[in-house]
């Protein structure tokens, strides 16, 4: 018997490495799936942008997020792979006519914050001139600039801070 509980004991700092070890491979592994599902979701979204029933969500749920509008860097200058979602947009605006919106855009969190308010209320202008070009009636559209007030993210160096760079369209 104490032979049993010697082995034991001689083996313990062993288990409880070996233990150690195992969780430790079970929490990278938990992290991976979150990564690998939030990725999934990005291309989910990415793939489903590009149909008619995307814009319904923002009908049923009164609210539609997009990473797709882009800005050149520090300005409010719209990319031009931007314009097949604010195409989107405006179609879903066109089947809904009486429908409003306010365009409410988010910065990362890098730099000023008051830097950050101002270069979001120039982006939410420029989406919003984005429309009128494109037939929808101005008053239906009201722009709020968020700047970095509302992130997702809160660690600028987490691998998914740059999805505080956002635009929101809230169905009013």
């Amino acid at each position: 018997m104490k032979a049993i509980l010697l082995a034991l004991l001689c083996c313990l700092p062993l288990v409880s490495h070996g233990q150690l070890y195992l969780l430790n491979r079970a929490v990278e592994r938990a992290a991976s799936r979150v990564a690998e599902r939030k990725i999934e979701e990005a291309v989910d979204r990415k793939v489903a942008e590009k149909t008619a029933d995307y814009y319904s969500t923002l009908l049923e749920e009164g609210r539609l997020t997009s990473h797709a509008i882009q800005f050149e860097e520090g300005s409010a200058t719209l990319v031009p792979d931007s314009q097949p979602f604010l195409k989107g947009i405006a179609d879903a605006m066109r089947r809904e006519p009486g429908m409003k919106l306010r365009i409410e855009t988010h910065t990362l969190t890098a730099g000023e914050a008051a830097a950050n308010l101002r270069l979001s209320q120039r982006r939410a202008d420029a989406i919003r001139a984005a429309l009128i070009t494109a037939g929808i009636e101005g008053a239906r559209l009201t722009v709020k600039g968020q700047g970095e007030a509302q992130p997702l993210y809160t660690d600028p160096d987490d691998e998914y801070a740059p999805l505080n760079q956002r635009v929101e369209f809230v169905k009013l």
